[in-house]
């Protein structure tokens, strides 16, 4: 059976993205299921927050999207948790495969999850906070989880995303779709927090999870110290059970979407 895809994404910093991807990752690992986290931004914060160096040399996403004759060789992060590292060194990567979009098309992660999937139950892409040639393919992949910071900044954003999933589904991806919209960095005390979510509940109705995450410094610290945000140690924070609660209403939608 085909694993479950969803695509961690929003064209701005600072929104939760890959905070999103990894606790999303370790929710459905410690539930057992086999996870395959993808690292598509340069950056490579989600590779370093589950404790993986990206070396030179090793195997990356480069290899991944454009080396399809190589062996598939992710790095184990825990059991059934495997992530397949960003390549930082690798600046040519978003050339070659804007490339590759003129001859094929934006299908080159879609292709490439389609080689490694047998292998998974669910597959995450944690994607750049930009529309580069990269991000845009991984739009086409499969149903996208829009983490927004509740701010007025933010939610601009919110039409940007919308307008390149139209152009998307006109093209090679008909079935490109937003799943839900994860309110991240929320603070009830703060009057740009409430109003940030009331717009982005207008603009987007129902698919905003009801789930809201925190702004929560026990969420970045397990980003920085490579540790699941489930360890004990942040046990007294408010983030981890808001990430388990969003992972429970998005299970139904990622099954029912698959079909």
């Amino acid at each position: 059976m085909a694993a479950r895809r969803l695509v961690v994404a929003m064209p701005k910093g600072g929104s939760g993205k890959t905070a999103t991807s990894v606790a999303v990752a370790w929710g459905l690992q410690r539930a057992g299921r086999r996870v395959l986290l993808v690292d598509l931004d340069p950056q490579g914060n989600a590779t370093a927050a589950l404790g993986v160096e990206a070396a030179p040399g090793a195997y990356g996403v480069l290899e991944l999207l454009l080396r399809p004759e190589l062996p598939f060789e992710p790095r184990r992060v825990a059991d059934t948790l495997d992530v397949v590292p960003a390549c930082p060194w690798a600046v040519g990567v978003d050339m070659e495969v804007q490339r590759a979009n003129q001859l094929t098309g934006p299908v080159a992660v879609r292709e490439a999850l389609a080689r490694v999937e047998g292998a998974y139950d669910f597959i995450i892409c944690d994607c750049a906070p930009s529309l580069g040639p990269v991000t845009y393919n991984a739009l086409a992949a499969g149903p996208i989880l829009a983490p927004v910071e509740t701010t007025r900044l933010a939610v601009s954003v919110i039409p940007e995303l919308g307008r390149v999933v139209q152009q998307l589904r006109r093209g090679v991806a008909p079935d490109a779709t937003v799943l839900a919209y994860l309110p991240t960095r929320f603070v009830e005390e703060q009057t740009e927090s409430r109003e940030a979510l009331r717009t982005l509940e207008g603009l987007a109705g129902d698919r905003v999870l009801r789930t809201r995450i925190p702004l929560a410094t026990a969420i970045a610290r397990s980003l920085a110290e490579g540790v699941p945000l489930y360890d004990p140690r942040y046990r007294p924070s408010k983030g981890p059970p808001a990430y388990l609660a969003a992972l429970d209403e998005l299970l139904p939608l990622l099954e029912a979407r698959h079909g």
